[in-house]
C-alpha cells in the first residue's frame, strides 16, 4: 500500500486530505467609562470586540487535486481585534478563502458537511467567533456603571476530511490492459499513459469529448481486478469516482485477463462495482469489446450476446477507431435519460453525528468524582466571561440558576466543595443560600440575564 500510495503522490494526484481548520477568535470587548472634565456622570464607553475571521472552500473548475492542500494542511483566520474606550469597535478579522477542486465533498467525524460540486460554489467551513460585548451592552437602569464586559467568543477549531471524486458524464471501466487509457486518449485530447503492461493508468485520466455537437466529460478509471472493493489493486482507491457519473462503459478484453475468460470478467467487475456501492450496480452500464482486429473479439462478442440478450453489445477498436463512433451515437443518446435524482448523493451517506446538544446541557460524573456539564451554549458562556471582573462571577451564577443547572447538579448528587466542570473551567460547587433582596427587582434581573443569554449565546 505504501508503493501505491508512492506512485500517487508521483502522479501529483490526491484526492483526500485531512486538514486543520482554526477559525479567528473575536476580540475582547471593553469595560471603561467616560471622563472628561465638566461632562459628569459620563457612563459606560467600552467598545465591542471584532469578529473572526471564518474560513471558506470554494470548489473551482481550475484546479483538479487535493495536492496543494494536503501539503498546506494547516489553515487558519485572523482574530478580531480588541474593542477600545470611547465605543470603539474591535475590527474584524479577515476571512480565509481556500480553493479545491469541483466535486470535493467536506465531512467532520465521518459526517457529510458538504459537497462542492459547481464551480464557484462556496461553504463557510469554519466560523469565526463573534466579539465580545463592551460594558455599554450591559447598562441597564439597575446598573447603571456596569464593570462588565466580555471574552470574544473562540472561532472554530477542528479537524475535516476532504474527498475528492471527479466529476464526469461517463466512466470507462474493466480490468486491466482493457483499453480504456486507448479510448479516451482516441476520442479526447486527454493525453494519459499508454504501456501493453496492466496497471498502467495510476489515477483517473479526464478527457472532454465533442461528438456531433455535444460535449461529455469522460474518465478513464484504473483498472480494476476480482476483490477489488475489499482493497485489492490498484482501483479499490479510485472506484468512488464513478458514483458521480452518469453512465459507466465497461471495456472487455478479448484475449481475458490472468487466465479469466472474457465472459467471466463481466459477472466479476459487475460484482466488484455492485459490491463498492448498490448505486453502481442500478447506473446504465454499456459494454463493448475492444480490440475488434483480434480474431478472438467477434466470438466474445457473440458469447456475450448470448449471456445478455436485452443488452447491445458493441464491437469497437481504441486503436483504430473502428465501431467507436457508433458507441459514442449511443451515449449521447442516453446521457439525456438520466435524472438527477438517480445520481449519488454525498450526503446520503452519512451518519449521524455524536454531537453535544446546541440547546439545554447534560449533567455527567466521572470516576474522579468531577461533575461535567456539556452543552454548546453554557460552554460558551464560560469561554466568553472576564473571570478577571467580580461582577462577572455574580452574571454567571445568576445565568446557572436562571436556566435550571444548579437543581440539576443536586439532581445528579453534587454536594459542597465538589468539583463542576464547564468547558475549560473548574469550579468549587457552594450549595450556599440566595442574598436576600426584593423579590420583584430579584426576579426581574433573573428574566433580563435569561433574555441576555439567549439572544446573545445561541447559535
Amino acid at each position: 500500500m505504501t508503493k501505491i500510495q508512492d506512485h500517487r503522490v508521483a502522479a501529483g494526484f490526491i484526492d483526500t486530505a485531512h486538514i486543520y481548520l482554526k477559525a479567528g477568535d473575536g476580540g475582547n470587548g471593553a469595560s471603561s467609562f467616560r471622563r472628561e472634565k465638566y461632562i459628569p456622570y459620563g457612563g459606560p464607553d467600552g467598545g465591542h470586540g471584532g469578529r473572526g475571521g471564518s474560513i471558506w472552500l470554494e470548489a473551482s473548475a481550475n484546479i483538479t487535486t487535493l495536492a496543494e492542500i494536503a501539503c498546506h494542511p494547516h489553515i487558519t483566520a485572523s482574530d478580531g481585534t480588541p474593542g477600545g474606550g470611547n465605543r470603539k469597535d474591535g475590527a474584524y478579522g479577515t476571512d480565509k478563502t481556500v480553493y479545491v477542486p469541483c466535486g470535493t465533498v467536506v465531512k467532520r467525524d465521518g459526517v457529510v458537511l458538504e459537497d462542492l460540486k459547481e464551480h464557484g460554489q462556496r461553504f463557510m467551513v469554519a466560523r469565526g467567533g463573534r466579539g465580545g460585548r463592551g460594558n455599554t451592552a450591559f447598562k441597564t437602569r439597575f446598573n447603571t456603571a456596569p464593570k462588565i464586559s466580555e471574552n470574544g467568543e473562540p472561532g472554530d477549531d477542528f479537524e475535516a476530511r476532504l474527498e475528492l471524486s471527479v466529476l464526469a458524464d461517463v466512466g470507462f471501466v474493466g480490468l486491466p490492459n482493457a483499453g480504456k487509457s486507448t479510448l479516451l486518449s482516441a476520442i479526447s485530447a486527454a493525453r494519459p499513459k499508454i504501456a501493453d503492461y496492466p496497471f498502467t493508468t495510476l489515477n483517473p485520466n479526464i478527457g472532454i469529448v465533442n461528438h456531433k455537437g455535444k460535449s461529455f466529460a469522460a474518465a478513464d478509471i484504473p483498472g480494476l481486478i476480482e476483490g477489488a472493493h475489499d482493497g485489492k489493486g490498484l482501483g479499490v482507491m479510485f472506484l468512488k469516482h464513478i458514483l458521480r457519473t452518469k453512465i459507466l462503459v465497461h471495456l472487455v478484453d478479448p484475449v481475458g485477463f490472468g487466465g479469466m475468460k472474457p465472459e467471466k470478467s463481466v459477472r466479476v467487475i459487475e460484482k466488484e462495482l455492485k459490491d463498492y456501492h448498490p448505486l453502481l450496480a442500478k447506473k446504465i452500464t454499456i459494454l463493448a469489446v475492444n480490440k475488434s482486429d483480434l480474431p478472438e473479439a467477434a466470438k466474445v462478442q457473440e458469447a456475450l450476446a448470448k449471456k445478455f440478450k436485452k443488452r447491445e453489445i458493441f464491437l469497437i477498436s481504441a486503436a483504430t477507431g473502428k465501431g467507436v463512433s457508433r458507441l459514442l451515437d449511443h451515449i449521447i443518446k442516453l446521457l439525456p435519460t438520466v435524472k438527477q435524482k438517480d445520481l449519488y448523493q454525498a450526503a446520503a451517506d452519512s451518519l449521524p453525528a455524536a454531537v453535544q446538544p446546541k440547546r439545554g446541557f447534560t449533567v455527567s460524573v466521572n470516576e474522579d468524582g468531577i461533575y461535567t456539564v456539556r452543552g454548546a451554549k453554557v460552554e460558551k458562556l464560560i469561554a466568553m466571561t472576564n473571570f478577571n471582573q467580580p461582577d462577572s462571577w455574580d452574571r454567571v451564577h445568576r445565568i446557572f440558576k436562571t436556566i435550571g443547572m444548579d437543581k440539576a447538579l443536586r439532581k445528579a448528587g453534587c454536594v459542597e466543595g465538589n468539583l463542576v466542570r464547564v468547558g475549560a473551567r473548574e469550579f468549587q460547587w457552594s450549595d450556599a443560600p440566595e442574598p436576600v433582596g426584593r423579590p420583584g427587582k430579584f426576579a426581574y434581573k433573573y428574566r433580563k440575564f435569561d433574555q441576555e443569554f439567549g439572544d446573545h449565546c445561541g447559535n
